[in-house]
């Protein structure tokens, strides 16, 4: 666990190198680095720094994203994905900056926002997933999303029905064939369903049901990942604890479902987010 001020959450958790890059996205569709040696070195329970101690927001600027990355080549691409369902793919390299004010990724509309983001290569597909339990699969390749420049507004990748919004994208990597998508919600509940349930379709569609939502004691959906029977997955309450639980302990049913509890939460707490423990860990 860490630490926490009172109102402060978990967003992000994941694990990397010291000579690991950086990248953290913004709501406001910018993007900032920083080694990982960089950053301050601190124990397991300990309240970390600002990250604005350390990068130099602009004003009302929050993290939507952080992408650890090796370097600038294994992977070609950064996309991104907005509230709004709108995604964008440009060449990595061109983030390969030193500006400490951190560089334009995406030219956003007015009452939009970026939600999710991640380093692909062109072979990768990517599923969007919205609040409300809908899902749509399609291709990362060229004909299906072509590549942009940095100031560029994208393209759509999800329409929307009344009231619902695009909560967060997954990357499906070449040779996930046999894996899982695994949602859960704030309520603790959880459940995977075979990757196959989930069709490739064009771009720009309302997709298929992910999960049946229920805005009850089970919550709406919080999160979403790619996964395999032999990982295991973090999940990051409101109170700062993370619990570790491996996938193949996570019921499997299929796309149109509820799910099962996967988590005991402490009064008052509820769940922020989902991270992937990665397979070397």
């Amino acid at each position: 666990g860490a630490a926490l001020k009172q109102d402060d959450i978990v967003e992000h958790f994941f694990t990397a190198s010291t000579h690991d890059w950086l990248l953290f996205l913004t709501n406001q569709g910018r993007v900032y680095r920083s080694k990982v040696h960089e950053l301050p070195d601190a124990g397991r329970d300990a309240r970390g720094q600002h990250v604005a101690n350390l990068l130099a927001f602009k004003p009302n600027e929050i993290i939507a994203s952080v992408i650890g990355i090796n370097d600038y080549a294994s992977l070609p691409y950064l996309v991104i994905a907005t509230k709004g369902g709108i995604v964008k793919k440009s060449p990595l390299s061109e983030y390969d900056s030193p500006r400490t004010g951190g560089l334009i990724a995406i030219s956003l509309k007015d009452g939009d926002e970026v939600v999710a983001a991640s380093a692909i290569t062109a072979k990768d597909e990517l599923l969007l997933i919205s609040k409300k339990g809908m899902s749509l699969r399609f291709t990362a390749d060229d004909e299906s999303l072509r590549s942009m420049g940095r100031s560029a507004t994208g393209v759509i990748g999800m329409k929307f029905r009344s009231g619902d919004e695009l909560l967060t994208m997954a990357t499906i990597r070449s040779g996930d064939e046999k894996s899982f998508v695994l949602t859960a919600t704030d309520g603790g509940f959880g459940k995977r369903t075979d990757i196959s349930e989930y069709r490739l379709q064009s771009r720009g569609g309302v997709g298929v049901k992910a999960a049946k939502v229920d805005e009850g004691a089970r919550g709406g959906l919080v999160g979403a990942l790619i996964v395999n029977e032999g990982n295991e997955i973090l999940v990051i309450t409101s109170g700062g604890v993370v619990m570790r639980t491996p996938v193949k302990e996570v019921r499997q049913t299929g796309r149109d479902t509820l799910g099962v509890r996967l988590v005991n939460l402490d009064q008052g707490t509820f769940v922020v987010s989902l991270a992937k423990v990665n397979d070397e860990d």
